[in-house]
């Protein structure tokens, strides 16, 4: 009776105390839902929605590496010694061979509203020139913001590439000619406030107003461009207002370029490309020259550029270009006009062995009149993402 009576006081204590665990236990909350990153496909490849947003992200970019040489001796000061300095991505005046290394990362950032597209871009860029001491040279390779725009529809506004040369609707006709150094296209970068409408067909335009930074005033520099792009090519003409050329007498100029693209039928992906340009003083604007800069040579007056894209199928093309500039303006304060001219001329190809990954070589050779010339290229690796 006694055992009895301790098995079932002992089975009642383990229902309480089971009981009472049970009531104590703490319930694992239901999981939330995860919010997986989506594609969005609305302004093509590369953009994803920001979690919880409406707005898509795209961050793209390269690495390259380069080794490049110039014939010019740096303490030969002469102007037929000149070359491009866009030909290295970084600016060796040494007789001899340089390497160099660049990392570009370009954010944009895309959401629809009712006044257009909304986009905000960023691009940070590094250079790593191992030669130390050369203008423009940077040992360690800081990260700068190379440009930074904020867009509304077609209404823009922020640091970047002049309206001169680029605009963001239409690449048919950007830059110089075919190959990465361009020859000479009058690169710079400028604050300004732009509109442009139109796409890579049909008729398009825009409108600059750009900022110079040599003075405080209150009137920018105006860049106006029309153009027209259909499947065989296109056409643009490209007019610059520089409102002070110089900080002396206040003087104004403009500056003309009209440009054609030809794609060629009979040879897909192959295209010509010629551009003119025209200056009516030593202004902010035009293609720069070999001699521009050097012994107070400016802008030239002229200029005429083509060149020859042969895609001789989908992973290997070759460019051929040439380049010729009549008589320069003396710079800065005058529209005297030397009797120096130049040329340049220029081969490239691009080859492709896998998808994203780039080699390039690029030989560009320039002569004064009456001076020696100069040779100067490089070999370049990319890798794209």
């Amino acid at each position: 009776m006694k055992i009895k009576s301790l098995i079932l006081g002992s089975a009642a204590a383990l229902l309480a105390v089971s009981g009472a665990r049970a009531a104590d236990a703490v319930m694992a909350p239901e999981p939330e839902p995860v919010d997986y990153v989506k594609v969005c496909d609305a302004y093509g490849a590369g953009y994803y929605y920001i979690p919880g947003t409406e707005t898509c992200l795209s961050i793209r970019g390269y690495v390259w590496f380069q080794v490049g040489a110039t014939s010019r001796d740096s303490a030969d000061q002469t102007p037929g010694y000149y070359f491009n300095p866009t030909t290295f991505g970084i600016n060796n005046q040494s007789d001899g061979w340089n390497t160099g290394t660049r990392v570009r990362l370009d954010i944009k950032a895309k959401s629809d509203t009712e006044l257009g597209t909304l986009t905000g871009w960023i691009r940070l860029q590094a250079d790593w020139n191992a030669k130390a001491g050369l203008t423009g040279s940077t040992i360690d390779g800081p990260v700068g913001i190379d440009q930074a725009w904020v867009q509304l529809g077609g209404l823009a506004m922020g640091y970047g590439e002049s309206a001169w040369f680029y605009q963001f609707n239409n690449s048919t006709l950007n830059y110089g000619s075919f190959s990465w150094g361009g020859l000479y296209y009058g690169y710079q970068e400028r604050q300004q406030i732009r509109y442009e409408f139109g796409g890579s067909t049909g008729f398009y335009g825009l409108i600059s107003l750009e900022d110079n930074a040599s003075e405080y005033d209150y009137m920018p520099d105006i860049v106006g461009r029309v153009g027209y792009g259909v499947a065989w090519g296109a056409v643009a003409l490209t007019g610059a207002y520089d409102h002070h050329r110089d900080l002396v007498d206040h003087d104004s100029a403009f500056a003309l370029s009209g440009s054609a693209l030809f794609n060629l039928p009979s040879m897909p992906g192959s295209a010509v490309k010629i551009i003119g340009y025209y200056n009516s003083a030593d202004s902010n604007y035009g293609p720069g020259s070999p001699v521009n800069g050097y012994g107070g040579l400016g802008q030239p007056q002229w200029s005429v550029l083509a060149s020859f894209l042969y895609q001789a199928n989908p992973n290997l093309g070759f460019i051929v270009s040439g380049q010729y500039f009549g008589k320069s303006y003396a710079a800065g304060t005058s529209d005297t006009v030397d009797n120096t001219t130049a040329w340049a001329a220029e081969v490239s190809a691009v080859w492709t062995p896998v998808k994203n990954f780039e080699v390039r070589p690029e030989v560009v050779y320039t002569k004064a009149e009456g001076l020696d010339g100069t040779v100067s290229g490089y070999l370049r690796f990319t890798r794209y993402f």
